[in-house]
């Protein structure tokens, strides 16, 4: 029986969309370093043991291991594929477990920090996966949280790309702008809120199209935008996106606004 609490995923969790997740982590890294290191500073303290909560190919966990510096890194996907494929690219220190860290409880204990980039606006039960991740952590630990607040552009391409994946989220049950949330979640899970911003991600538009166009190709499978969407408009759609992929200046509009959060569980 399917469990109503497991995630959806539209974006894929194999071949392209490896290469999609290499691209943003490499778009976003200077934000999250910029985090993690806030994080690891307010923790004074060596890093025994740090976890990557939805790492895909491992990505974000070899940031995660640079930056705190960690004896012992964990990260942790549900997709088979992409725990293969961090496995044989791993670091030193750095571990990789078949796992889904939405429904399950972590098989890991006494955290010193733990990061999560973009996953909670793909669960349709935020606040019962924070209390589960706290129960994790060591008193004094830290959860290191970055979503997205907001995405818009007036390129009537992007805009309608956002609103095409904001009404599929929503009918899977979740929040494509959960960082306006996100503060309110942490409280009810049961942690203290230390540092919460908003950040620009400074992000060109032709670099979003280039990760948004490899989602559409995916998300153009669900049965919600089937019933919805003519496949011609959503070929119109891909053009589109790739014309500004393609763009040499940065003349498309873009407001990528990330909310990035620093929490502690006490005791």
């Amino acid at each position: 029986m399917k469990d109503p609490r497991k995630a959806h995923y539209s974006f894929g969790d194999a071949g392209r969309a490896s290469e999609r997740l290499r691209r943003l982590a490499t778009l976003y890294r200077p934000a999250s370093e910029a985090l993690l290191t806030r994080a690891k500073n307010l923790l004074a303290t060596p890093i025994s043991l740090s976890i990557d909560l939805g790492s895909g190919p491992g990505h974000t966990s070899a940031l995660v291991a640079e930056v705190t510096g960690a004896t012992r890194t964990l990260g942790f996907e549900r997709s088979p594929a992409f725990c293969e494929e961090a496995r044989s690219l791993a670091h030193a220190g750095v571990e990789f477990i078949e796992h889904d860290v939405s429904v399950s409880t972590l098989p890991c204990s006494q955290v010193d920090l733990a990061f999560c980039r973009f996953l909670l606006t793909h669960l349709p039960e935020p606040v019962a996966a924070l209390s589960n991740w706290r129960g994790a952590l060591r008193p004094g630990g830290l959860l290191v949280l970055e979503e997205l607040e907001r995405l818009r552009s007036t390129d009537p391409v992007l805009s309608r790309y956002y609103e095409l994946i904001e009404g599929l989220q929503r009918h899977h049950g979740q929040q494509m702008y959960i960082g306006t949330h996100l503060e309110g979640f942490l409280q009810e899970a049961g942690f203290e809120v230390v540092s919460s911003d908003t950040l620009q991600a400074g992000i060109s538009a032709a670099s979003m199209a280039s990760l948004h166009r490899p989602n559409l190709e995916n998300v153009r499978k669900d049965p919600w935008v089937m019933n919805r969407f003519e496949a011609a408009d959503l070929d119109e759609l891909a053009d589109g996106l790739a014309r500004i992929e393609n763009e040499s200046d940065v003349r498309t509009p873009l407001d990528n606004t990330l909310r990035q959060i620093i929490a502690r569980w006490t005791d």
